[in-house]
């Protein structure tokens, strides 16, 4: 199914092939609970309307409206982008799973990061103004991390938050 591309509109040059694969691409993405015939349909009365009116997207599909080839083409490329977007669907937990596993170990090499620096200053007078406000006894800051501030930090605000 890959190479589908390669064995249609074998009839068109490079660039007309080109750009109608990509429109009809965005067609089957802006409408996809249609049906093959029912997208080919709709692909049809576009362009004949465009035509009408002397604006075509594509010109040299004048030639194809009547042609089975054309519209057997249509239909296989239909198909594919069908089978494409199933495959999508069916390997989206997947990439949900890869992409949590991504978050937890940037987390993870952020929170390692930050265990072998000192606090900020910022930090440390945060928390002093957050111990004086909430009458809490203050932890010793003198071997603290920025890791160790930020934890405590948290469970203060969690504590008296709720």
């Amino acid at each position: 199914m890959q190479n589908i591309k390669q064995l249609l509109f074998l009839y068109l040059t490079k660039r007309q092939k080109a750009q109608l694969l990509s429109y009809l691409s965005s067609l089957f993405k802006k409408f996809p609970s249609l049906s093959n015939n029912e997208l080919i349909d709709r692909f049809f009365e576009d362009e004949k309307y465009y035509l009408d009116i002397g604006n075509p997207h594509f010109e040299f599909v004048r030639d194809y409206f009547n042609d089975d080839d054309f519209y057997r083409d249509l239909e296989k490329f239909f198909k594919y982008c069908a089978w494409e977007a199933e495959q999508k669907e069916k390997i989206k937990p997947l990439i949900e799973k890869q992409k949590e596993f991504a978050r937890e170990q940037r987390k993870r090499a952020s929170d390692f990061k930050m265990s072998k620096l000192k606090p900020t200053l910022k930090q440390l007078k945060y928390y002093d103004k957050i111990t004086k406000a909430h009458n809490v006894e203050k932890k010793d800051t003198t071997n603290a991390t920025r890791l160790d501030l930020r934890n405590w930090i948290m469970e203060l605000v969690n504590e008296f938050d709720t």
